[in-house]
């Protein structure tokens, strides 16, 4: 950590005295590439040293002003939006074994400007020269960080001050979007300031009640994953969420509690990751022949279509040092979730649904989606936290619970809700599951989350079977 901040303040000397936008060009990218990335670091702090990575890459248009501007938060708390959004889940490019890179047909930059931020410092590229700002950072300092990030963002591309903003994530994004949606609200109600254009807000699979989002032993149950026995057990001895809870929040569970625990931890086994029931393991010796057999093996129809390899070879990409230079980041050992931040995990049990009514009322719509196979958000809570928000402001619902298409095919079910106003029906809040997604949707079912992303960038309903 002590040569990381040398490093930094090194670097930080340079950065405040350059000027301008940095182009970026990866290593091993496509040749035919019409849009334009930029990437380096926004001051959040000068006086501490404090400074966010971006990687911005425009809209895939012949003009990318006339789309809108989405600004992608990851989660965690403490992981990379460059390596999980932008690299795995919804960017430009996807790293194939060579260390080239190839184009991904389902980027959201072909509806949307996209601006993904390692946020808070300490993840991925983001740093601080301040030793004191890793210790107990908390939701707060986040949000105030990331406000002052976007400000600051915008004084540097000033051509996207006039561009509707929308703000996505997934996961703990949950606890990081809304509280930056809450405070731009606020900014805009200052005086003589021009005021920022906030529309929407996506949340996948967001955690926004601990006590309801993480609830999911009867989805493991559900899928198969533990027993009649067990499931019965978590419900009377422990009465708490099986994922969160269990690692953050409550640090002295009766013995009873914890042989729980172990018990659900024996029957799903060590080769399942939570974030995606349907996923195979990635196997080292043989990852691009799995893959490929995978792919053409007509018995895996209907498991997850991501590639199971692809977070090892985005951290290879990620540290080489020919790409850190390429994106004008400061040479570390990038890695996707783990780095100097002490992060407040109290945080966690804050409950953001308050946060997320209060965003409705000013009318700034929402979507919530969830990935069908997703075992530590799963679609039931989130659907249960959307039902009881559309109660409590007295929404309506504007469609019946059914399912929604992409590409002739069900991409998952929705349910939109909304009121009248100035004489029509308008859609405010939407719930939404995606068939095959997992805890990341967008990279385990990337045609079904695109077809999400546009219908909710353009407040349209998701597309429905045509009658004949």
């Amino acid at each position: 950590m002590a040569l990381r901040i040398v490093i930094s303040i090194i670097y930080f000397f340079f950065l405040t005295k350059s000027f301008g936008e940095l182009a970026t060009i990866l290593p091993g990218q496509p040749t035919h590439v019409s849009f334009k990335q930029y990437s380096g670091y926004i001051v959040t702090d000068a006086a501490h040293g404090r400074a966010l990575f971006y990687y911005f890459v425009e809209a895939d248009s012949a003009h990318p002003l006339s789309r809108p501007l989405t600004l992608w938060l990851s989660g965690g708390p403490g992981c990379s939006s460059l390596g999980e959004g932008a690299f795995t889940e919804n960017g430009p490019f996807q790293s194939k074994d060579s260390g080239h890179l190839a184009k991904n047909i389902y980027s959201w930059n072909l509806e949307s400007n996209m601006l993904y931020v390692e946020s808070p410092i300490g993840v991925g590229f983001s740093y601080s020269n301040t030793s004191l700002d890793y210790i107990s950072w908390n939701d707060t300092t986040t949000a105030e960080d990331n406000l002052k990030f976007l400000l600051n963002w915008l004084e540097k591309f000033p051509k996207y001050k006039h561009s509707d903003l929308y703000l996505a994530g997934d996961s703990y994004a949950g606890h990081y979007v809304p509280q930056l949606a809450s405070l731009l609200l606020e900014y805009n109600r200052k005086p003589d300031i021009r005021p920022i254009k906030l529309k929407g807000v996506a949340l996948g699979s967001p955690l926004l009640n601990l006590d309801i989002s993480m609830e999911s032993a009867d989805d493991l149950w559900s899928h198969g994953a533990i027993s009649d026995e067990t499931l019965m057990l978590e419900k009377t001895i422990c009465k708490i969420p099986t994922y969160y809870k269990e690692l953050f929040v409550y640090k002295n569970l009766s013995k009873e509690c914890i042989d729980v625990f172990d018990r659900i931890n024996g029957e799903i086994g060590d080769d399942l990751d939570r974030n995606d029931l349907l996923s195979f393991k990635c196997l080292p010796s043989s990852r691009a022949e799995q893959f490929r057999a995978r792919a053409t093996n007509p018995m895996a129809k209907g498991t997850s279509a991501a590639d199971p390899c692809l977070s090892d070879r985005v951290l290879a990409y990620l540290n080489r040092p020919k790409v850190q230079k390429a994106l004008h980041a400061i040479p570390v050992n990038w890695s996707f979730c783990s780095g100097p931040l002490q992060y407040q995990m109290d945080n966690v049990d804050i409950n953001i649904i308050p946060v997320v009514s209060d965003l409705l009322k000013s009318n700034i719509s929402i979507m919530l989606y969830n990935g069908d196979q997703d075992a530590k958000v799963s679609l039931s809570q989130t659907r249960i936290i959307a039902n009881t928000i559309a109660k409590s402001l007295k929404l309506v619902p504007l469609t019946s619970y059914g399912p929604w298409y992409d590409n002739k095919q069900v991409g998952g079910w929705a349910q939109s809700f909304g009121k009248l106003r100035y004489g029509k029906n308008v859609t405010y809040l939407t719930f939404a599951t995606v068939r095959g997604g997992s805890h990341g949707a967008p990279y385990t079912s990337p045609s079904q989350a695109l077809t999400l992303f546009r219908a909710f960038l353009s407040a349209s309903s998701l597309p429905t079977p045509k009658v004949a």
